[in-house]
């Protein structure tokens, strides 16, 4: 870890342990982008067993709980999978921005799909993703510092930068602003490497973005090949 992200880990103060069976899902290759469809399947096949098995002992107590279990796993579900729908521009660098309607629902299906205080059936940089594009940013630094020690992926770095640019221009105190800003930068310069010869959508993603534009352009980031 680097010494930026020790310090924020101290000011920040969040625990990680949001990321769950979930937290790998960050690629959208073929494999990964089956992994929650191939989940939900198992968990289909665990709820129709239990409720058959209930049946068959003549146990309707035992059924119908279960069954109420089913279907509120599916509501938690279908929020989830429309979050992931909601947020895949913004997780990959396409728009910095929501509508006041999109922030609206996003935050209704993430209560909707929420286990308490973990979403179990959202990939840690989406999630991140999300409370990024709602303003959130210590939960959204959380879920991509999560996400950013499992992959080399340059746009949960970019996603990273934003967050941390967000936390410093949200603090009057000096010394934790550097903090962040440095974490800023790292994380722009991570996403920079990880992307060389391909920097264009990096470039629109920081334009779009004032805080982290801003940022970038006093400490002399050139944001031009």
């Amino acid at each position: 870890m680097k010494k930026t992200e020790k310090i924020i880990t101290m000011v920040v103060a969040i625990g990680g342990g949001f990321a769950g069976l979930w937290g790998a899902y960050t690629a959208y290759d073929a494999s990964k982008f089956k992994q929650p469809f191939d989940e939900r399947e198992q968990m289909v096949k665990s709820f129709t067993s239990q409720i058959s098995s209930a049946e068959k002992r003549k146990d309707n107590k035992e059924a119908v709980r279960v069954s109420l279990l089913y279907e509120k796993y599916e509501e938690k579900w279908r929020a989830a999978r429309q979050v992931v729908r909601l947020i895949e521009p913004f997780e990959n660098l396409v728009t910095y921005s929501l509508s006041l309607n999109e922030s609206t629902n996003l935050r209704q299906l993430l209560v909707t799909s929420s286990d308490g205080e973990s979403n179990p059936l959202i990939p840690t940089k989406t999630l991140g993703a999300a409370y990024l594009a709602l303003g959130e940013y210590q939960r959204a630094v959380a879920q991509l510092n999560v996400a950013s020690n499992k992959n080399n992926d340059p746009n949960t770095y970019a996603l990273q930068a934003a967050a941390y640019g967000g936390l410093a221009n949200g603090t009057n105190n000096q010394k934790v602003k550097w903090t962040y800003q440095e974490a800023a930068i790292d994380n722009f310069a991570l996403a920079h490497k990880a992307l060389s010869g391909n920097e264009e959508k990096l470039y629109g993603f920081v334009l779009a973005n004032p805080d982290l534009k801003i940022l970038l352009e006093k400490k002399g980031v050139e944001l031009t090949r």
